[in-house]
């Protein structure tokens, strides 16, 4: 278990020499604290030209003492709502669909995930690997064979659609840690 003063430890022990803790700055949670940084020249100047843009903050988990890094992509609100979600437990995840209700509706609410896959080209000794989108009819084809899995990689910016697919009831899916599946046809 670890205490407050453990986790801005663990914090400032990963920032470059030239920041700091705002230490006034911290949202306390049951599961850990949520901890800001910022350049040591603003901290003691407050002037903005100092400030660092782009970090969400880095929750430390109470009973693990895991940093979890927030990407600026979403307010604290939102990135505690991802964590509380269960989507940020993994760097990596896989999506099983068990089964669906509405194949149709659920090849939509697939395809809104994004997922990607590839096909290894090989060019004079070299192999490439470039993402591509999965199509509706390939999406079709793989949903004809339940369970079906799919890498997800980061939930991250899909937690949005997988909120989405939760609440149609259309899929019935898990999320479970990639044990090393990529999705290459």
């Amino acid at each position: 278990m670890q205490t407050k003063e453990q986790a801005i430890d663990a914090v400032r022990r990963t920032l470059p020499t030239d920041f700091d803790v705002l230490e006034d700055n911290i949202i306390e949670k049951e599961y850990g604290w949520v901890i800001f940084s910022q350049t040591k020249r603003y901290i003691e100047t407050g002037d903005p030209t100092f400030m660092e843009v782009g970090s969400g903050g880095v929750l430390v988990e109470k009973h693990t003492g895991r940093l979890i890094e927030f990407g600026s992509a979403y307010p604290t609100e939102i990135n505690l709502q991802i964590y509380e979600a269960g989507y940020l437990a993994y760097d990596d995840f896989d999506l099983v669909v068990i089964s669906t209700s509405n194949s149709e509706e659920a090849v939509s609410l697939l395809y809104g995930l994004g997922i990607t896959y590839v096909k290894p080209e090989v060019q004079e000794e070299t192999t490439w690997r470039i993402p591509k989108t999965f199509s509706v009819q390939q999406l079709r084809a793989r949903l004809r064979h339940l369970p079906c899995r799919f890498n997800l990689g980061s939930a991250y910016f899909k937690w949005e659609a997988l909120e989405r697919m939760k609440a149609s009831n259309t899929l019935q899916f898990e999320l479970v840690p990639n044990e090393g599946l990529r999705n290459e046809i």
